[in-house]
């Protein structure tokens, strides 16, 4: 009976042990779980950032890219109305560089009417902006 006594012992001892390893392998694949879900997480934050990374530097890319062509519009029609001025050659190429020079320069010479646009231009050409 006390050979019996001990085996029953040993039996409860191994199966409290056989439970304990079964609750340990299922917190052990339950953290594993979280942390594969974590990784995924993350990286999923990663991959929505780097997205908008991308997209607002397309958005710059296309303001930078209409600014630049904008900087090289063609501006023939100042050139015509300068000749239409009577001034020399020098005064037009001058008068036309200062005018592109700045875009406020631009919307000032097209907004005037032809007899004041004549002055404006004078007054470009004598340094008095």
């Amino acid at each position: 009976m006390a050979d019996e006594q001990s085996n029953n012992d040993i039996n409860l001892e191994n199966l409290v042990n056989d439970v304990s390893l079964v609750s340990l392998n299922q917190e052990s694949s339950q953290t594993e779980g979280s942390r594969k879900r974590k990784r995924v997480d993350e990286t999923d934050k990663i991959v929505v950032a780097l997205e908008k990374v991308f997209e607002e530097s397309g958005k710059r890319m296309q303001m930078v890219t209409k600014a630049i062509l904008k900087g090289n519009e063609d501006r023939s029609d100042i050139v015509i109305e300068l000749k239409n001025m009577g001034l020399s050659v020098d005064d037009q190429i001058a008068a036309l560089g200062i005018i592109l020079e700045r875009p406020q320069n631009i919307s000032i010479f097209k907004s005037l009417d032809d007899d004041v646009k004549a002055v404006y231009v004078q007054n470009l050409l004598m340094g008095n902006r």
